[in-house]
């Protein structure tokens, strides 16, 4: 992928996860990359090698870090094999909803908030 091909999607990080001590401040970062590339289909479905290259790392690294996320709850991953093989043919990562925001609450314009903008 080109420099101006990249995607410019925002990406989030809760707070969950960014004071979540467990995980490396790369884990946490891929985080936010998934929450970006989720933004546009409600999925990831990046590779390991993608990951990689973006970020100049292993793909052993980046493994580890997907399975760290996976296993602390953040993301879902599920995989889909080619007909009659144990050969992944793709995988689809998507962020789990543990913590959703309360719109009353956490938005700027709050109906509880004391201050007028």
């Amino acid at each position: 992928m080109e420099e101006n091909e990249k995607p410019n999607y925002f990406s989030i990080i809760p707070a969950n996860v960014r004071y979540d001590d467990t995980l490396c401040a790369n884990a946490k970062l891929l985080y936010g990359e998934i929450t970006s590339l989720c933004n546009n289909e409600g999925f990831c479905w990046a590779s390991n090698e993608y990951f990689a290259n973006l970020y100049k790392t292993s793909k052993e690294t980046i493994s580890r870090w997907v399975s760290k996320l996976k296993a602390k709850g953040y993301i879902r991953v599920k995989l889909f094999y080619k007909k009659d093989s144990k050969e992944i043919d793709k995988r689809i990562i998507t962020i789990t909803n543990q913590y959703p925001i309360d719109e009353n609450v956490n938005t700027l314009r709050s109906k509880k908030s004391r201050y007028r903008y």
